[in-house]
């Protein structure tokens, strides 16, 4: 039986823990530590967002600095969390020989967080695994994990949720706090639970530690040892701190840009979030700078950083930004549980569709509001779109037509505005009412001969639903709705099923825009869509 050490460390800052962790798995992926696992706190409470997330994307600074968040960025994969001083941190830092694994998989992900699962049941709860990478309890999460490696060292972290402060929360990480009512704050709780909201009380930490410890040792098959930092691993520490509490590594990923040559899309999968943000030279077409963020979980951790700088300055071209893509995943230069090169490739080709839009004389600020389904723009133009399709969720909240198909362009809101405008362009209207609502309207024009349609949702429905637009197959170009959507505000359930409560607007702009370039002549137009 081997032996680990057991290393508890007293609660730090956010700096120190990060700088704490890349020490220890550096040391070990050198050989030079003992296999771990590491109980960790922090104080103050703090924010963290994902190896690869942006903090201008993530986070509401100025809230965290105002109320004493300390705002920093993790070592591993993943989305951003708030963890305060209530929560305790676990962390695995061995050699990968020792669960005869290369490259993490879902398999490796189930292993190390059975442990936890056994430490519930110890305290008196029944979790269980949910893939990707985290433990729940009656579908709610309670320990999120994520992992990095360096060398020949894996580090496979987690969270217990001891307490858990919605407030804070919301209001420290981006979503939208002020447009929430008290109902749309309980369906967090919905989600996510913690041991206070399940036991009814707080376990003292210490029971929480023995019966991590010991079911980490029954599960590995180890002997855990307390111990403490080796002189070798104090001393890297203490050079690392600086760099960890550094604007450097804070804002290491920062794709936020004012100019008007920035282009962004999103893909989301299974696995995770992956989105692009490219700086472009519209004039040499090449790209300038490129920033691939998400919530995934990248090994090594430094890969995604080389395949950017392998992009950065080529051509915007697809087979040629593509074929570095697919060699970073063929080569097993980057690994990311769950996902493929295609994953990758997806909000590529919407980013490369945007930059065509250009041609049209649209602005590249207005191309970023428009995705493409089954089609390019161009493609999709040709077709002259006949059908324009306007979300019910734009429609005023007390309108008795609200959750109905038609309109009477009264004026009193954008979807009577949009109406006006798609009448004027010859189009056929339909207000969508739920999202089964959308993919029956999709076939049903499909049926009727309708070769392409133009429609209006917010870029995170278009951004989960790409693949069912593309499984329907009809040709369309979609344009993003102003105001707080049902994504932000944690209602995409309820609009799905047409019951969403709040007010969205139809970009008029964006879409009078585009209606001039594609919208069909009266002649064109097929009379029996209603």
């Amino acid at each position: 039986m081997q032996t680990w050490r057991l290393l508890d460390t007293p609660p730090m800052s956010a700096a120190a823990n990060m700088a704490l962790d890349e020490t220890l798995v550096e040391l070990k992926g050198r050989g030079g530590t003992p296999d771990t696992l590491h109980f960790l706190q922090f104080l103050p409470r703090c924010v963290l967002v994902g190896f690869h997330q942006s903090v201008a994307e993530e986070i509401r600074s100025d809230y965290c600095r105002q109320h004493g968040i300390e705002i920093n960025r993790r070592v591993t994969g993943g989305g951003a969390i708030l963890f305060d001083e209530s929560q305790l941190g676990w962390e695995v830092i061995c050699d990968k020989s020792f669960f005869n694994v290369r490259i993490p998989d879902q398999g490796l992900f189930r292993r190390l967080c059975e442990p936890v699962v056994t430490a519930l049941a110890k305290l008196g709860l029944a979790a269980t695994f949910r893939p990707r990478n985290d433990i729940e309890i009656n579908g709610r999460k309670i320990s999120g994990t994520g992992g990095t490696e360096s060398g020949d060292a894996f580090l496979f972290q987690g969270t217990m949720l001891v307490d858990f402060d919605v407030d804070t929360m919301l209001r420290s990480l981006r979503i939208p706090v002020e447009k929430l009512k008290a109902k749309e704050i309980d369906s967090v709780r919905e989600r996510v639970t913690c041991l206070k909201w399940e036991l009814g009380r707080v376990p003292p930490l210490e029971a929480i530690k023995e019966a991590i410890r010991t079911s980490f040792e029954q599960h590995l098959g180890i002997r855990l040892q307390s111990g403490g930092l080796t002189d070798e691993e104090r001393k890297l520490f203490e050079q690392k701190l600086p760099f960890f509490q550094s604007r450097q590594w804070v804002d290491a990923v920062n794709p936020r840009f004012q100019r008007r040559e920035v282009l962004q899309a999103a893909y989301k999968g299974d696995a995770g979030l992956v989105r692009f943000t490219l700086v472009v030279n519209p004039l040499s077409k090449r790209i300038k700078d490129i920033f691939i963020t998400g919530d995934f979980l990248s090994f090594p951790s430094r890969a995604l950083h080389d395949m950017e700088a392998v992009l950065r300055g080529m051509p915007l071209e697809r087979k040629q930004l593509g074929g570095v893509i697919r060699r970073f995943f063929k080569e097993d230069r980057i690994c990311i549980p769950g996902m493929a090169a295609g994953d990758f490739l997806k909000p590529l080709d919407q980013v490369l569709a945007k930059m065509e839009i250009t041609r049209y004389g649209i602005p590249l600020p207005h191309c970023n509001q428009i995705s493409v389904t089954n089609g390019t723009f161009a493609e999709v133009a040709a077709l002259h779109p006949s059908v324009l399709l306007l979300p019910y969720c734009s429609k005023d909240i007390e309108c008795d037509l609200r959750y109905a198909k038609g309109c009477r362009s009264c004026g009193e809101c954008t979807i009577g505005d949009a109406w006006t405008l798609g009448r004027r362009h010859h189009m056929k209207m339909v207000c969508v009412t739920s999202f089964e609502d959308l993919l029956q309207e999709l076939a049903r024009m499909k049926s009727l001969g309708h070769r392409a349609f133009i429609g209006c949702c917010c870029q995170p429905f278009f951004t989960k639903h790409v693949d069912d637009f593309e499984r329907v197959g009809l040709p369309g170009i979609l344009l993003d709705i102003d105001c707080t959507t049902c994504y932000e505000l944690d209602q995409a359930k309820e609009a799905y099923a047409g019951r969403f409560d709040r007010q969205t607007a139809v970009n008029l702009d964006l879409l009078e825009t585009v209606l001039r370039v594609c919208a069909p002549a009266p002649q064109q137009t097929i009379q029996q869509v209603g």
